[in-house]
């Protein structure tokens, strides 16, 4: 049995046991504060937010270097793996899946397979989470890639938000959307298109009904009688995380439920605050 190996970025923000658990690899996105860069793994949000408060307009945020990539390939293949798996965000939102791609190109051992998650954040992290699961049980690199592109059609994101603006600034939303955001303290739920693009789902006026929304759209995927795994993420609002992960618990128990929380390189663009879910039908066929 081939040995594989899984990557994802660090947008993906699975939790320590997991990727421990599963070996998972992390190449880092870089945030840049001021003068500085810092890859995303060296900052807590307590900490990066911290540094955000002594600069004056807001941080930005760029892809893994070639480098990054295939120094994390090679050091895998040097210790065994035969094959890798690399996840990453929608390359309609980010160049970090090109820099993997050139890096596949450099390295000793073309058995590299890249996917585009088409997503971010929780919708990217548990594709990989799902793909380490299924290189464990036994399955080859090319069976993981296929198995992956049927379940990425059943995995959803909702992200909500106080604000587009930070979205409209970094250039991964248009003005428009924006200025809706913004009229008449609308809070906007966000996910991604068909186009693999940040884009608004629904704008309504209080976070308590922005949530109902989104458990509408879990009710609606729940309906098929599948058993799911549920993702709620949050930027740097843990109480209020745990309030919501209690609540889903309670509602959903013959389901799978975890919390996460996600880093600076997505509250760079989405703010603190947000917070929102992930789910999939899991196990899968």
């Amino acid at each position: 049995m081939r040995k594989i190996g899984i990557v994802m970025d660090s947008t993906g923000y699975l939790s320590k046991d997991i990727l421990e658990q599963f070996q998972i690899r992390v190449v880092p996105l870089n945030v840049n504060i001021g003068d500085e860069t810092y890859s995303e793994t060296e900052l807590t949000n307590q900490i990066y937010f911290k540094k955000l408060s002594n600069i004056s307009g807001l941080s930005t945020t760029s892809q893994p270097s070639v480098g990054k990539f295939l120094e994390t390939y090679e050091a895998m293949f040097s210790e065994g793996i035969e094959e890798i798996v690399s996840i990453h965000l929608s390359l309609a939102i980010s160049g970090t899946l090109h820099s993997a791609e050139m890096a596949k190109e450099l390295a000793s051992n073309p058995n590299i397979h890249i996917f585009d998650s088409r997503s971010s954040a929780l919708g990217l992290g548990v594709l990989a989470w799902a793909s380490a699961e299924w290189a464990q049980q036994g399955l080859s690199a090319l069976e993981i890639m296929d198995k992956l592109k049927i379940l990425i059609q059943e995995t959803e994101l909702y992200f909500i938000v106080d604000t587009l603006e930070n979205l409209r600034k970094g250039g991964r939303i248009g003005g428009a959307a924006a200025l809706v955001g913004t009229l008449l303290q609308i809070k906007p739920i966000l996910y991604f298109n068909k186009s693999a693009h940040i884009d608004v789902f629904d704008k309504v006026r209080s976070r308590s009904r922005a949530w109902q929304t989104v458990l509408d759209q879990l009710d609606r995927a729940l309906s098929t009688g599948k058993r799911y795994r549920i993702c709620v993420m949050h930027v740097n609002i843990p109480e209020e995380g745990r309030v919501l992960l209690n609540e889903l618990q309670v509602r959903y128990p013959e389901h799978e439920v975890r919390l996460f929380e996600a880093g600076p390189v997505i509250a760079t663009h989405v703010g603190a605050g947000a917070f929102g879910l992930t789910f999939h039908p899991w196990p899968s066929n």
